[in-house]
């Protein structure tokens, strides 16, 4: 299976976390743009997805990560299915290519909507294939149930997490 992300080697630096035994740490604004992305999918009857951009450090509990940013582009999308627009991608490959030093995908976002937070099938794969086991997280909004939860990157069966939101 073709991977997005996760294939390159890298080291993630050391670093204790302050809170232990959780994976993924974001800000609180950065929760915002995307509870305000599914707000806007909602009002168009389509669901949302975007990419979670941070850094991965490692402690003695494993590798964790902290969310430093959000990217996102056109959108093929409906009510039960979303993708990225095919025909143009350079926006976002152009964001990818630029991230900054020691900043790589950590994860990814997308909505449900009005059935709840779950990984579908289709959900489970697009994990797989971005993260295949390794850290990766993806989180689901649900914008008519004002609902969020972070999924783990367990291959073929992601889990659900703990997060911290930080101010």
């Amino acid at each position: 299976m073709t991977r997005i992300v996760g294939e390159e080697q890298y080291e993630p630096e050391v670093r204790r976390r302050s809170v232990r035994n959780v994976p993924f740490f974001i800000r609180d604004d950065l929760i915002d743009i995307i509870t305000d992305h599914g707000d806007e999918g909602l009002l168009q009857d389509s669901e949302i997805m975007g990419l979670i951009v941070g850094k991965v450090y490692k402690d003695d509990d494993g590798e964790y990560a902290v969310a430093t940013g959000i990217i996102s582009s056109e959108l093929d999308a409906d009510d039960v299915s979303v993708r990225f627009d095919q025909t143009d991608m350079t926006q976002l490959i152009d964001e990818i290519d630029n991230l900054k030093e020691g900043d790589r995908i950590v994860g990814w976002y997308h909505s449900h909507l009005g059935c709840g937070c779950f990984m579908s099938d289709t959900d489970i794969r697009t994990q797989n294939g971005l993260f295949g086991g390794r850290i990766g997280f993806a989180m689901v909004i649900d914008p008519v149930l004002r609902q969020l939860k972070v999924f783990d990157s367990t291959m073929d069966d992601p889990q659900p997490i703990q997060i911290i939101v930080m101010e």
